[in-house]
């Protein structure tokens, strides 16, 4: 069934990541939660797996404990980044729904026979939840034109003001972020404190220029640097994406 649904969702336009696929120096487990990290979607098939009997209850059928707990990661992403993603999960008739599934709004779709899920996953991947969001799209685009071609200065700096601010919206304070880039630089064994401050400068003014962040010096003796609310999720995706820069 997993070799069948990872054409079914190739034939649909995206790319699946099928455990069973991976050869890697890495264990398996990391490479499984990079995937929940960084996945457009969730498809869970929940299968029967044994008998499972506790004292004073008649015997139950378990599914992969794992596959439950890799849907309560993906819900947790979802209420840790603030936004929903697709998610579809099938559920073989008579199993025992433990945990986060017991709760979530996920509603698992029972079935019979492994053509219901390949015929049920087809018509979701071709359903409006895979259907792109026309104001995301667009945001999604200027967000591209704004990131394209960021000096290396520039990306460093993005993302020393990344780390500073864990929700949309966070500030740093800016001579914090001016001395963290120069420690940065310094590490890297560039001490000449002109250099360092030309650098700084250049690439802040990148950043404003590309509007995507900000400075609030309202009323107060230190500017406050800021990611633009709109682009702060898709920093943080482009940045785990390109990776740490230094």
């Amino acid at each position: 069934m997993g070799r069948t649904l990872a054409r079914t969702i190739e034939d649909n336009g995206l790319r699946p990541f099928f455990a069973q696929d991976v050869h890697s120096a890495g264990d398996l487990n990391s490479e499984v939660f990079k995937a929940i990290q960084t996945c457009d979607a969730f498809l869970g098939i929940l299968q029967k797996r044994g008998v499972v009997t506790y004292a004073g209850f008649p015997p139950v059928e378990r599914s992969s404990v794992w596959i439950q707990q890799e849907i309560a990661v993906f819900c947790y992403r979802m209420f840790l980044e603030q936004r929903s993603l697709p998610i579809r999960v099938f559920s073989e008739r008579g199993i025992l729904r433990e945990g986060v599934i017991q709760i979530a709004i996920v509603n698992p779709i029972e079935f019979d026979r492994s053509t219901d899920v390949v015929s049920g996953v087809d018509a979701w991947l071709k359903s409006r939840d895979f259907e792109e969001h026309p104001v995301m799209a667009r945001r999604e685009e200027l967000f591209r034109q704004r990131i394209q071609e960021l000096s290396n200065d520039a990306e460093l700096l993005l993302e020393l003001i990344a780390a500073h601010c864990p929700e949309p919206g966070d500030f740093v304070q800016h001579n914090v972020l001016s001395g963290d880039f120069s420690a940065v630089l310094i590490a890297g064994r560039i001490t000449e404190p002109h250099q360092i401050t030309t650098r700084f400068n250049d690439a802040w003014a990148m950043l404003i220029n590309r509007g995507l962040t900000y400075t609030d010096d309202n009323a107060r003796s230190v500017a406050r640097v800021s990611i633009v609310k709109q682009w702060w999720q898709l920093v943080l995706d482009e940045l785990r994406n390109r990776g740490r820069r230094v």
